[in-house]
C-alpha cells in the first residue's frame, strides 16, 4: 500500500509540474491530494476557456485514446479538465496530447 501510495504522488508530482509548463495550462486548482488534478485550459489572452478545454476533451477522448475529464461547466472549475494521475506511461502520454493540442 505504502509503495502504490509513494507511486502516486510522485506520478501525481510529474503531471503537475507536466502541466505547469504547457502553455496552454493556466491555474492548477484544489489542493491535489487526489488522483487526479484539475487544470485550467486558458486562451490566447490568458483567460479560462470553455470552448477550448472543451475541443480538447473531444479530440482527446474521441481521436487520440486518451480520455481525460471537462469540468468547465461546474462552479469555479471554467476552462478545467480533469486529468487522472496514471501511471508514469500515462502521464506522459497524456501531457504530450496536451502539448500537441495546445500548440
Amino acid at each position: 500500500m505504502a509503495n502504490a501510495v509513494g507511486t502516486l504522488n510522485a506520478n501525481r508530482t510529474k503531471l503537475i509540474a507536466g502541466l505547469e509548463a504547457i502553455p496552454g495550462i493556466g491555474r492548477i486548482l484544489g489542493s491535489n491530494d487526489a488522483n487526479f488534478v484539475l487544470a485550467q485550459v486558458i486562451d490566447s489572452e490568458g483567460n479560462p476557456s470553455n470552448p477550448r478545454a472543451q475541443d480538447v476533451y473531444k479530440t482527446m477522448a474521441e481521436h487520440r485514446g486518451v480520455v481525460v475529464r471537462y469540468r468547465g461547466s461546474e462552479i469555479g472549475c471554467e476552462g478545467c479538465l480533469r486529468v487522472t494521475v496514471g501511471t508514469e506511461t500515462e502521464v506522459e502520454t497524456a501531457l504530450q496530447q496536451l502539448k500537441e493540442l495546445l500548440a
